[in-house]
């Protein structure tokens, strides 16, 4: 049974949060060592073929920036591939905290509440900016799972891939406190960052500011900056406005190495 009451409370808050920006394309980065797990993503071309050899359907569906695709606790029964843009997932307490669990960019799946009973997604969803996906209804989706061996394949691979990004923030956050972790997951960012493209003569840019940084780790904002301000007095990091830029990532993986000892 849908309580209404906390489905409310949980839209005013996410209505209150005030969204990051800018976001720049190719920049886009996901963390904590799921992409290890995800090299090669499959192309639109790939996912439509993989649909059409199990003769399951999908649509395809360009959203403007800011839109919501799915609520936190409401059924939701299509599952998605990400074929431009960027898509944020998160959760938001009922005090209007809000928690990132993961940025989603190009040749990602996401929507994996159809594989639970009632199809219950435990984060909402919402494009970063414009975007275009595949919406693959949930009958569709067991059907390809079912009747195409390499979309099977895909499957597993981003079901682990999602896996061993949480099992990394488990035991980041088991074992470190918020000043260790920054740079941990700085270098995570900048590697993924650095495959992206997202790298200049000047160092490897990163969108975020110390407010997604901290939604990320789960700390305070204050934590955060302080950190950021230990690396840039370092001379491992510059801060910009709404991003920061690594500029010497030999000296951020040595600190960050440190920081696991």
């Amino acid at each position: 049974m849908i309580q209404w009451g906390w489905l409310l409370a949980k839209r005013r808050a996410v209505a209150a949060v005030r969204w990051p920006g800018p976001w720049t394309r190719g920049e886009a980065v996901s963390w904590s060592g799921k992409n290890q797990a995800l090299r090669i993503a499959p192309t639109q071309h790939d996912v439509e073929d993989m649909l059409a050899r199990a003769h399951a359907s999908y649509l395809v569906k360009r959203v403007p920036k800011d839109a919501l695709l799915f609520w936190e606790g409401e059924p939701h029964e299509n599952h998605y591939y990400l074929a431009e843009g960027l898509v944020e997932v998160f959760t938001v307490d009922g005090a209007g905290r809000k928690k990132s669990v993961d940025f989603y960019r190009p040749g990602s799946f996401f929507g994996f509440q159809i594989l639970l009973d009632d199809n219950l997604p435990m984060t909402t969803a919402r494009a970063c900016e414009d975007s275009l996906l595949l919406a693959i209804p949930k009958d569709s989706y067991f059907k390809a799972l079912h009747g195409c061996p390499d979309f099977a394949d895909v499957t597993v691979r981003n079901l682990f891939g999602l896996l061993a990004m949480q099992t990394r923030e488990v035991i980041n956050s088991s074992f470190y406190v918020a000043a260790q972790r920054v740079p941990l997951l700085l270098l995570e960012l900048a590697r993924d960052a650095q495959e992206a493209g997202a790298q200049d003569e000047e160092g490897i840019v990163l969108p975020y500011g110390n407010g997604e940084i901290a939604e990320m780790l789960g700390v305070s904002r204050n934590s955060v900056t302080a950190s950021v301000s230990r690396l840039q007095s370092q001379g491992v990091v510059e801060k910009r406005r709404n991003s920061m830029r690594v500029v010497d990532l030999d000296k951020l993986r040595e600190i960050a190495y440190l920081e696991r000892e």
